[in-house]
């Protein structure tokens, strides 16, 4: 039988596209890399967004948009924007108990949640929304009906707090109101099929453009899974990769590392509660801007463990005199641009938001600085969370129990400023050779030392012999690249460091699909060698071209700089550190750079 001409073009049409995905195939194939030993085989990576800057809100649709466009307009990095609770009930200000949860949410406020979102995603930036596990009946007695009709309630309660039952206070445990108790059914989430309804009764939503969940009132496993998985699933900006925030509780198993990312839970916009200057209720938890940086470095609690540990930049609660603190504010944010995931937010009766502009022009500086800095240290933060999986090691580690000072990876030494007025800040700094990040100077570790610590700047040291690999400055993650990398090398010891990267958004890394390239600096005493070894690995959109900027920082007279047979004689541009940009590479053949130093 003769086969038409046009069925035979394209049956060779779809051999040749399975000949291509079966060569695909085999190239990922041939370069995975074996799982580690040491592998923590429950840590799973957020999106690679999530390393940017995540902010939370109580807007309505019109000011959420005013909201990101300003942010975007001050220069701010934004790479995911979530409104919290006032999204069901935003007419009343999250009073409930109608509408927690309805499945419908606030459709007057948000009168077209799908262009929102699709607003957000144009601007590059993930929608999230929050959610609870429980229904209400009052108000709610049509969704309520339906899941107690299909025994999909764990219990049925009487919910006696006035938060989203009759008070428009933001905190949980608020008692201060008496109110009515409002019949709540708890939706059971180890039944398999009533988180199978749940899932359809909220598609509409990820249909619309919702990429991730924000959970309150609970942080039980089994809900933290059945929300991550709802990211997973249904949001339409992933391709396997869920993210939910959820409370920092829930981890008496290690299976919470499969679900991230974790809070530090409400915390007050104070410097301490061991010495508050200003009042707060009663109700709201006893933790200040000390005591958040405690649960990152306390090794007596559990908080230090979570592998990706976000807080409420500046505090979540304001005080009673409703008193923004603009230098407290400068701290918590400097701090919390020096952690992996770093989330502004505050209850809506902050009128600021913690959004820096609106705090003060002083506070819109700084924080652009730092937000824009952690940005660029973006594949420096990217590496360290797949060291997590890898080495079971987290970014943020402890310093011999010393609470308010810790080590990001093992090249940077933080100290935040946790008390008003400070202008110097004693520190005990690690044993080692370390390099003042701000001010390039050198200083011997092993003992205390006193650092001036002005309004612009925390102390921050990074030692000698780190390679740090930054990427040009982008507003979002995902507009970013490491196309370019500039690499920070600090002479003055031999040590080495990991390059991770992947696609960012798929589950391929956990195949083995990601590619390697170790940096690894030798330093003697007259010359440095730099050795950009081949790298190994693979991932979907990988280009295997790459640019790198050179910034050597010495205090020893650098001379000349041998990049392959090829010499470049050098000037310092700033003190001690000297430049070299525009070095070509390919990725896989891997490149090394003689650093020449004067002698004597």
């Amino acid at each position: 039988m003769k086969i038409p001409f046009k069925i035979k073009v394209v049956l060779l049409l779809i051999f040749v596209v399975a000949a291509c995905s079966k060569k695909e195939n085999t190239d990922f194939e041939n370069h995975k890399h074996e799982v580690p030993n040491t592998t923590d085989e429950d840590v799973i990576l957020p999106p690679a967004w999530a390393f940017g800057i995540l902010y939370g809100s109580y807007t309505n649709q019109d000011q959420s948009i005013e909201l990101i466009n300003e942010i975007i307009d001050h220069d701010y990095p934004i790479d995911a924007f979530w409104i919290d609770s006032w999204i069901w009930d935003w007419e009343n200000q999250g009073k409930g108990p109608k509408k927690y949860m309805d499945f419908i949410a606030d459709t007057v406020s948000y009168y077209d949640m799908e262009e929102m979102w699709s607003f957000m995603e144009r601007k590059n930036i993930k929608a999230g929304m929050w959610m609870w596990d429980a229904i209400q009946i009052t108000g709610n007695e049509e969704a309520y009906e339906d899941f107690k009709s299909r025994d999909f309630f764990k219990e049925e309660v009487i919910h006696r707090s006035s938060w989203h039952n009759g008070s428009r206070t933001t905190i949980m445990d608020d008692q201060s109101n008496q109110v009515k108790g409002t019949m709540m059914g708890n939706i059971d989430f180890e039944n398999p099929e009533a988180v199978k309804y749940f899932k359809q009764r909220v598609k509409h939503f990820f249909d619309k453009g919702v990429d991730f969940v924000k959970l309150d009132k609970t942080d039980n496993i089994h809900v933290v899974k059945a929300m991550f998985e709802l990211s997973q699933e249904l949001g339409k900006e992933t391709e396997g990769r869920g993210f939910v925030f959820s409370h920092s509780g829930g981890v008496e198993s290690n299976e919470y590392k499969k679900y991230p990312a974790k809070w530090t839970d409400d915390t007050r916009s104070d410097w301490t509660v061991e010495n508050p200057q200003r009042s707060f209720s009663s109700w709201i938890p006893k933790v200040a801007l000390k005591e958040n940086l405690e649960m990152y470095t306390d090794t007596s609690k559990h908080f230090h463990e979570i592998p990706f540990l976000a807080n409420d930049m500046g505090g979540f609660a304001i005080n009673v005199e409703k008193y923004v603190d603009e230098e407290l504010y400068i701290r918590w944010s400097q701090m919390a641009n020096w952690l992996p995931i770093t989330t502004p937010f505050s209850q809506p009766e902050n009128q600021t938001g913690n959004i820096a502009f609106k705090v003060s022009d002083k506070a819109d500086q700084i924080f652009r600085n730092y937000a824009q800095h952690k940005m660029e240290l973006f594949p420096f933060l990217y590496s360290y969370a797949h060291l997590s999986r890898w080495e079971g090691v987290n970014a943020v580690r402890s310093i011999n129990g010393k609470l308010h000072e810790f080590m990001l990876g093992e090249e940077f030494f933080v100290a935040p400023v946790i008390e008003p007025g400070v202008v110097q800040r004693k520190i005990d700094l690690p044993k080692g050779n370390w390099i003042n990040y701000w001010t390039g100077e050198a200083v011997n570790g092993g003992k205390s030392i006193t650092v001036e610590t002005n309004l612009e700047h925390i102390p921050v040291f990074v030692r000698q012999g780190s390679i740090v690999p930054l990427r040009n400055y982008a507003r979002s993650i995902e507009l970013g690249s490491n196309d370019t990398l500039q690499l920070k090398v600090y002479l003055g010891e031999s040590r080495s460091f990991t390059l991770y990267e992947d696609d960012g958004i798929s589950n391929d890394y956990l195949e083995g699909i990601y590619l390697k390239t170790k940096f690894e600096l030798t330093d003697s005493e007259n010359e440095a060698i730099l050795n950009i070894n081949p790298a190994k690995g693979n991932y979907k959109g990988l280009k295997k071209k790459r640019v790198y900027n050179l910034s050597i920082h010495s205090n020893r007279p650098i001379n000349s700089i041998k990049i392959g047979d090829k010499s470049y004689q050098v000037k310092s541009i700033e003190g001690s550190i000297y430049q070299v940009d525009n070095i070509e590479s390919n990725k896989f053949d891997g490149l090394k750079i003689s650093i020449n130093k004067i002698k004597g």
